[in-house]
C-alpha cells in the first residue's frame, strides 16, 4: 500500500463532532491531506476548517507523529505551532487533536494495517483468478 485514509472524528467540536478524512503516506508516514467531511461549527467562524472557505486545514500536510514534536501539537495561543481561527479556538483544538490521535493510531498499528491490506489484496487476486 502507498497510503492509508482514515475516517476520523473530532468528538469535541464546538457544536458537535467534526468528521474528517485523513490521508497518510505509507512511504513517508506523513499526512498527505486532511479534509472535513461533516461538521456543525459556527458559520463564518468554525466553518473556516472547510477547504472551500479557508486554507487553514492545509497546515497539516507533511506533518508526522513526531514532526512537529508532541508538545507543539497545539494552536499558537496554547504555545503550539498550528494557527488558530480567530473567535473559534475550540474548533481548531478539536481538529488538531483528532489529526494527532490518527497519526498515533497509524504509528502504533502500521504493520497490522499493511498486513491487512496485503491479505485483502491476496484474497482479491485469488478470487479474480478463479
Amino acid at each position: 500500500p502507498e497510503a492509508a485514509v482514515f475516517a476520523s472524528v473530532a468528538p469535541d467540536g464546538y457544536n458537535a463532532p467534526i468528521y474528517l478524512l485523513i490521508g497518510i503516506s505509507m512511504v513517508t508516514d506523513r499526512v498527505t491531506g486532511v479534509r472535513v467531511v461533516s461538521h456543525r461549527e459556527t458559520p463564518g467562524l468554525g466553518d473556516l476548517i472547510e477547504i472551500g472557505k479557508s486554507d487553514w486545514i492545509l497546515q497539516f500536510n507533511g506533518t508526522r507523529v513526531d514532526d512537529p514534536p508532541a508538545e507543539d501539537w497545539a494552536v499558537v495561543k496554547d504555545e503550539g505551532v498550528f494557527d488558530s481561527i480567530t473567535g473559534a479556538t475550540v474548533t481548531p483544538r478539536a481538529v488538531i487533536e483528532a489529526v494527532r490521535n490518527t497519526l498515533i493510531y497509524f504509528d502504533t498499528y502500521r504493520s497490522d494495517l499493511v498486513e491487512a491490506a496485503r491479505a485483502e489484496e491476496r484474497a482479491r487476486l485469488g478470487a479474480a483468478s478463479n
